[in-house]
Order: C-alpha cells, then sequence, then structure tokens
C-alpha cells in the first residue's frame, strides 16, 4: 500500500506542479517525475533507466496498482476486503 500512496502523490504533484519526487518508507529509493510536453518523465535512485509515458497513463497508474495489491492481498486474507482503512484508501485513489 505504500508503493499505492507514493504513486497518488507523485500524480497529485505532477499534475499541479510538473514535478515531484516520492520516496518509499521502507527503503528510502526514490522516483523522480518530471512533466515534458504531453509526458512525464520518470527517473529512479535505484536504476539508471528513464521512463518516459502519457500523463493518462501515469495518472492510471494509482488505481491499477491499488487494484493489483488488493488481489494480492484479498486473496490470502479475504476479511481484509471489509477494512474501513483499505475502503478509504480505494476511495481515496479513485477521487483522483
Amino acid at each position: 500500500m505504500d508503493f499505492v500512496l507514493m504513486l497518488v502523490q507523485l500524480c497529485r504533484e505532477v499534475v499541479s506542479s510538473g514535478a515531484s519526487v516520492v520516496e518509499s518508507s521502507q527503503t528510502q529509493d526514490s522516483i523522480t517525475a518530471v512533466m515534458v510536453g504531453g509526458a512525464v518523465e520518470l527517473s529512479y535512485s535505484f536504476s539508471d533507466v528513464v521512463s518516459t509515458v502519457p500523463l493518462c497513463d501515469l495518472k492510471e497508474a494509482p488505481n491499477m496498482a491499488l487494484q493489483a495489491a488488493f488481489e494480492v492481498l484479498f486473496s490470502a486474507h479475504g476479511d481484509l476486503r471489509f477494512n474501513e482503512y483499505l475502503i478509504e484508501l480505494a476511495d481515496l485513489v479513485r477521487s483522483d
């Protein structure tokens, strides 16, 4: 869920200011995003790779990551489908 929240923050900041740097709370790895035209360049503290993605695809990333995380989490712990924090997290991600 940490990664999903990182993506939400990254998207919000890129849309509002054209750039963002987010960091993982566990590993302190970071992702830097910079708007270039209608695309976003992503660079990573853990790799020399630079990715370029359309802004519309980046905006979809938090929801896609959340759905993938839920699939894994709920397959192991089905009872968490009714967890209030996770329900509110889903609302937060989908509202962006």
